[in-house]
């Protein structure tokens, strides 16, 4: 909360808080930063909140933020100079979320490496770029709709407003949470359970069904919203038709997922997420040729999509192309130095090829590059291998930082109780 708000205190005559119920220094924090704090009891519907929050803005122009949002300076201008357009209603800025992996599965988007020039977010490895309605010239009428995922596009369009495109990034830090998503996931598929019951023909909320199914690996509730929003046939987004597919191949129907990528890509022949799915249906199938081909192509269409990468190494390790697998992992670790997916092929590359100290290599230079990121079994490799190279110091040091971080970790337990009965054997042999 405290660095959203500060973020933004340069740019605004005013800061208006709507408090749901919190528990923490949320409304504390809030007031130091000068905000007018107000109260609305939860009602499950994101779009009451808010807009319960737009009856205290008195600004000529509205931004809505979350709590884990913040805007960079080199935005701001951009931002003020939006708001003297006298042609403009509203803007849908870019909405920046910001990932811990490229390794998505259920995302209408591909994850790209962070390279930008912000300040904000610069320390996180990979994000997803969409756009969506967030600063609007205020109005009698502008308003909210939908339990989850609420926006003001309808409002806007109804009402005759236009909404301009704005090149200022929203940087969204949510989604690193990876526990608090994941709590989020079924409780937001749960509102959108009970919005799809009540709407059953609106495309909206089928399709917010379709994001939340997703998000929460419910393939089945996945699959029947997507058929439902196709049903509709209007203005399909693109997440429905690859929706349908990744639900299908995550089911193990992978002819039938084909069908709904081919849809989109039909539409859409530069949708590198569709293309190395069909890739990887191919390869569920056994035609590893094709599959090969499609996620070259994948790569060529999206070179900054890392899982394309990591598919297609995993392809040709499966196949024995042991050189093939290495090449394509090191030219995506150029690309990404903190994706932890390629470090795990890296090293079963090096397993596969009888490299025990190379797989140790890579498990440690893993370690070093996503130590936030790092897995029990990078300092099972590497440790057990120091340990039997006579690397006795290196090895107990990786060792303690392994169970540090995976204090649970049975294998790397069984591993300190060894090189604890070998001290002891030692010590007594000294005696």
């Amino acid at each position: 909360m405290g660095h959203c708000l500060e973020s933004v205190r340069p740019i605004v005559d005013e800061m208006v808080i709507v408090d749901t119920g919190s528990t923490d220094k949320t409304i504390e924090i809030a007031r130091s930063f000068g905000a007018r704090v107000y109260h609305f009891d939860w009602c499950d519907d994101f779009a009451a909140a808010r807009n319960e929050s737009l009856k205290y803005c008195t600004g000529e122009w509205i931004l809505i933020l979350d709590a884990d949002e913040a805007i960079d300076p080199l935005d701001y201008e951009k931002i003020r100079d939006s708001c003297l357009n006298p042609f403009a209603d509203s803007y849908a800025p870019i909405l920046r979320h910001y990932l811990a992996t490229g390794n998505l599965a259920s995302q209408d988007g591909a994850p790209v490496p962070n390279k930008s020039a912000y300040g904000e977010g610069k320390n996180h490895p990979f994000y997803v770029d969409t756009e969506t309605p967030r600063l609007a010239k205020a109005f009698d009428g502008l308003g909210f709709e939908g339990r989850i995922h609420e926006t003001l596009r309808n409002s806007l369009l109804s009402h005759g407003r236009s909404i301009s495109r704005l090149g200022a990034v929203i940087h969204h830090y949510g989604k690193l949470f990876a526990d608090r998503e994941e709590h989020k996931s079924k409780y937001y598929l749960t509102l959108a359970r009970e919005e799809a019951i009540s709407n059953p023909r609106e495309k909206w909320a089928q399709y917010n069904l379709l994001q939340q199914a997703l998000a929460a690996n419910e393939w089945e509730v996945a699959l029947e919203a997507a058929k439902k929003s196709l049903e509709l046939h209007i203005d399909t987004e693109p997440l429905v038709p690859y929706g349908a597919g990744l639900a299908l191949q995550q089911l193990g129907r992978f002819e039938e997922a084909m069908e709904y990528f081919d849809l989109l890509l039909d539409e859409r022949p530069g949708h590198a997420m569709a293309t190395l799915r069909k890739g990887s249906c191919y390869m569920a199938l056994g035609n590893f040729n094709v599959a090969r081909e499609l996620m070259t192509k994948a790569i060529a269409l999206e070179p900054g999509y890392i899982q394309s990468y990591g598919c297609l190494a995993e392809l040709e390790l499966g196949v024995n192309n042991i050189g093939a697998a290495r090449n394509i992992a090191l030219e995506a670790l150029e690309i990404a130095p903190g994706e932890p997916g390629l470090y795990d092929i890296l090293i079963n590359v090096e397993i596969a090829d009888d490299d025990f100290g190379g797989a140790a290599r890579w498990a440690i230079k893993g370690i070093e590059n996503c130590p936030e990121r790092a897995k029990a079994a990078w300092y099972r490799v590497a440790s057990a291998y120091l340990l039997k190279e006579g690397q006795a110091e290196a090895g107990k040091s990786l060792l303690e930082r392994g169970l540090e971080a995976f204090p649970g970790d049975s294998e790397l337990m069984r591993l300190k109780k060894m090189v604890d009965i070998e001290s002891q054997s030692k010590d007594c042999n000294s005696v």
